[in-house]
């Protein structure tokens, strides 16, 4: 059994925001594409959390990526990565890094699988102005503290408009002194980056020509999101994230969003009604029924994702480089199931999932 939607993509990954509050203060800011909240007592419960990481067991998906506001703040994050990791599945986590000094060795005993760590400024006074925060120093000391505990690191930065060149070396080079990836992303007009996006919007093609001089080889990542994987000459392998008006991007997306109090966002881009899932949660009786409401409300959100981008029908064919194995075993039923009923289901299936990418590198 494999949850695909409409589009043939599988939902093989779940975004948790964790909590809604965060002590910086980026200007640009998507907030998961949901709004700000009003205090700790709307965030996700544990025994929230374990009934989503059942739910998502029967549905199969295989992996996790806890998200915020800022994870961190969060007392009982190690017990809410134990509760996700119950299940055998991939778990890991996007931070500002800030208060990784906390958790970390809990966190690597557990297994987290790798932290993406959002890093917009390679120097003191432009990461004030970027994160409204003085604490630079306490966050690059504390990713060179998870490749110490063994923690893979994908630095995460925003790339703007007034970026130097000088900006985006230094990054590439603190990356390769401690072993990173780097992933540079295109602004994004969600959330706050809507009022600022035309004044430091930069295209993602720019950001390709700004390190053009040093890349050794190009790839194409299938699965998640689509996107370029560029292996520099320093050996540091940097990911191209740009999703502005890129149709191959939202192709591959494989991923709905958990909210801080409990809705199902079906994409970032998202303009309908969320799926209130803690409201249906309030009519329940025992757990097994909270589970079911949980898998149906997933099922429901999966029905709703669509490419934020669509393919431009009068434009040029585009053909990926693999071979489209979800289209051709057939599109989903209503409900958004692939079951082939067969001796070969688990042969086809595991197709569709190799297709589409597995959870044993960092993603």
């Amino acid at each position: 059994m494999v949850l695909v939607d409409s589009y043939g993509r599988p939902l093989t990954n779940l975004r948790i925001m964790v909590t809604g509050r965060c002590n910086f203060a980026c200007f640009f800011c998507h907030m998961e594409g949901y709004s700000e909240p009003k205090g700790s007592s709307e965030d996700l419960t544990l025994e929230e959390i374990e009934l989503i990481a059942e739910a998502a067991r029967r549905l199969g998906i295989e992996a996790f990526k806890i998200t915020g506001g800022e994870p961190t703040l969060r007392d009982d994050l190690p017990e809410i990565v134990a509760k996700l990791r119950s299940i055998k599945a991939y778990v890991s986590m996007t931070t500002n890094a800030s208060l990784l000094h906390k958790h970390i060795g809990k966190l690597a005993e557990l297994g987290l699988g790798h932290i993406n760590v959002s890093l917009h400024a390679m120097n003191p006074s432009r990461f004030k102005f970027v994160t409204n925060s003085t604490l630079y120093e306490r966050v690059i000391s504390n990713i060179k503290l998870a490749r110490e505990y063994g923690i893979p690191v994908k630095i995460n930065f925003v790339v703007l408009r007034d970026h130097s060149k000088e900006d985006i070396e230094k990054l590439v080079e603190f990356a390769a002194e401690i072993g990173a990836r780097v992933q540079f992303i295109e602004l994004h007009p969600v959330g706050k980056a809507i009022k600022v996006f035309k004044q430091h919007h930069l295209p993602s093609w720019r950001i390709l020509e700004l390190l053009s001089g040093r890349i050794v080889e190009i790839k194409y990542r299938i699965g998640l999101h689509n996107r370029p994987v560029i292996t520099l000459d320093n050996g540091v392998i940097v990911e191209i994230v740009g999703p502005v008006g890129n149709h191959l991007f939202c192709a591959g997306c494989t991923r709905i969003r958990v909210t801080y109090d409990f809705k199902l966002i079906p994409c970032l881009n998202w303009k309908g009604p969320l799926i209130d899932v803690r409201s249906r949660l309030r009519k329940t009786r025992d757990k097994e029924e909270k589970i079911n409401v949980i898998v149906e409300s997933i099922r429901e959100a999966n029905s709703l994702r669509r490419p934020s981008v669509l393919w431009p029908i009068a434009g040029p064919p585009v053909r990926l480089p693999r071979k489209d194995t979800t289209m051709r075993l057939g599109l989903p039923k209503r409900h958004g199931i692939l079951d082939f009923g067969s001796s070969k289901t688990n042969k086809y299936i595991n197709s569709v999932l190799k297709s589409w990418g597995g959870y044993n590198e960092v993603k």
